[in-house]
């Protein structure tokens, strides 16, 4: 795997989950993908636009960082997305800002985003 952009998520919270983690707690299994880059970006920017509450804050050759915001308290979650096209994999890493425990709001936003993705 080219090197991901991201880090691993924090040892001591639950409020993320990632595709490069190793503990069972934070570990997401990565997207499969078939067809180029450019199409698997646009899956992605159709994917993200189905959510509500969703802002594209940074977006690179192989990278999408969004930026989801509660209805109510305004957190901030972040996704991000790396496209791993050696692998044909998609990597995710998708944690809250604030807090210790996300009740597995990330887990479950990157399960419906792949669910809504092979949709696509």
């Amino acid at each position: 795997m080219d090197s991901v952009p991201f880090t691993h998520c924090p040892t001591n919270k639950k409020n993320c989950v990632s595709t490069i983690d190793l503990s069972s707690y934070h570990r997401i299994a990565p997207l499969p993908i078939s067809g180029g880059l450019e199409e698997t970006k646009a899956r992605i920017h159709m994917t993200l636009n189905q959510f509500e509450r969703v802002e594209i804050k940074e977006e690179q050759t192989h990278y999408v960082h969004g930026v989801f915001t509660s209805k109510w308290l305004k957190f901030k979650d972040d996704l991000e997305l790396y496209i791993d096209e050696n692998t044909n994999l998609l990597h995710f890493k998708s944690g809250s800002r604030l807090g210790y425990y996300d009740f597995k709001v990330n887990r479950k936003r990157v399960e419906q985003f792949k669910s809504l993705f092979h949709k696509g």
